[in-house]
């Protein structure tokens, strides 16, 4: 025989079994795995007895097996779930109170009923008694007196006893109602208040997961440009890329040596602080990526992670401005007799190879010999100049005008052609 025919003749057999079982079974195996634990299982159960209780109307496991998927669906991946299940018990407890307060009135109306009889009887028994004084014509008119009174007391005694029992049935039916009542009020307030709890409970976590992922991706693109950091984010690890038209710049300040063994280091601090937040806001402005620093050393590319038109004349751009920065601190420190820095500057384009390195405190970088010529401008520079090579003069000559200083000896690199520029077109 097949193993799919075998398979299917075993599934029969267990929903025949489960089929075969009441609904008040099922929902005591459910119970019972419930409290071993077993929550996934208990759930499953849970909802084979509600199945069979809708099948055979029974109302009571309904509720319960509702109320007890609600409690163990509370949370946040099957909140919807859970709150299903808490109005589905409501439904039907609503259905249950309906069908005893019928009962109730049925029970009221039957009351009436022998009320109705029993007055039917008084008058019957009135009319006996009416039939009956044309008989007695013979009796003394005391005798007659006498048993009219006895009746009437018997009369008197029936319909007061009858009264009493109405109002203690009214009574009854009242305190059960208002019991009724009550039981449903706490229900339904302790359904809102769970409800209530839940939903602000879920707005929290909401709230605490949204800020923990604004925190962690403002950190992140802080410490690395957007585009390297949604591809960490989503692969776990990025790709050095090579860039193969990038300007790298390099600034270092004269006397910086001199000014730190003259000042605190708390001074110290404070002063590049002062720089390097002024110049952060500059190469954001020409979309230049920051690279690192280094003690008084800032470096910074532009044409990475993505391609920039201009680069090179971009990167003469914000030199400028770092120059003017530089030079109105100086101004501001000489009227108030305080020692001031130079800067040089130097600017070399060419290709470079950019990634992050590291797999804690992530770190993007930049390697080549683009970088080392681009330190060598910057080191054969002047203060308050901006020295570039033959290539970014090359690339930015429509748009400055330089002055040619020619062949330049450079560390480690021989002779090279270094030019100033002097102004903007």
């Amino acid at each position: 025989m097949p193993y799919s025919r075998i398979a299917l003749i075993l599934f029969l057999l267990y929903n025949l079994s489960a089929f075969s079982q009441s609904s008040q079974q099922l929902y005591e195996q459910a119970i019972e795995l419930r409290e071993s634990g077993k929550d996934p299982k208990a759930i499953k159960k849970f909802e084979e007895a509600l199945a069979k209780a809708e099948s055979e109307k029974n109302l009571s496991v309904q509720m319960n097996s509702h109320i007890a998927l609600a409690e163990l669906k509370d949370n946040v991946v099957n909140y919807k779930e859970a709150l299903d299940h808490y109005k589905s018990f409501s439904a039907l407890y609503k259905k249950q109170m309906s069908q005893k307060a019928e009962m109730l009135e049925d029970s009221v109306s039957g009351l009436q009923t022998q009320v109705d009889a029993s007055n039917t009887e008084i008058a019957q028994k009135n009319s006996d008694l009416k039939k009956q004084e044309t008989a007695i014509d013979s009796l003394t008119t005391e005798q007659l007196q006498s048993q009219l009174s006895i009746k009437d007391l018997e009369l008197t005694n029936k319909l007061n006893a009858l009264e009493l029992k109405s109002a203690e049935h009214r009574r009854n039916l009242l305190l059960f109602v208002l019991a009724l009542v009550l039981v449903g009020v706490v229900f339904v307030v302790r359904g809102y208040m769970s409800k209530r709890k839940s939903v602000r409970l879920l707005r929290q976590k909401n709230y605490e997961v949204v800020m923990a992922k604004q925190k962690s991706d403002e950190l992140l693109l802080n410490i690395l440009p957007e585009s390297i950091a949604d591809e960490l984010k989503e692969f776990g690890r990025t790709t050095p890329n090579r860039h193969e038209n990038a300007t790298v710049m390099f600034t270092d300040f004269k006397g910086f040596t001199k000014y730190s063994e003259k000042n605190s280091p708390m001074e110290l601090v404070h002063l590049v602080d002062h720089y390097f937040r002024a110049f952060d806001k500059i190469v954001a402005k020409y979309h230049i990526e920051k690279i690192k620093t280094i003690g008084d050393a800032y470096m910074c590319v532009c044409g990475i992670p993505n391609p920039t038109e201009n680069h090179a004349s971009n990167m003469i751009r914000a030199a400028f401005e770092f120059h003017e920065f530089v030079n109105q601190t100086a101004a501001e420190k000489q009227k108030q007799n305080l020692p001031f820095l130079d800067m040089r500057i130097g600017i070399h384009s060419g290709p470079l190879v950019a990634g992050v390195v590291g797999s804690r405190k992530f770190a993007y970088d930049v390697w080549g010999d683009t970088v080392n010529i681009a330190a060598r401008m910057e080191q054969s520079g002047e203060p308050g100049s901006i020295n570039v090579s033959e290539s970014v003069y090359a690339l930015a000559r429509n748009d400055f005008d330089f002055v040619h200083r020619g062949e330049i000896e450079a560390k480690n690199k021989g002779r090279l052609n270094m030019y100033f520029v002097s102004a903007a077109v």
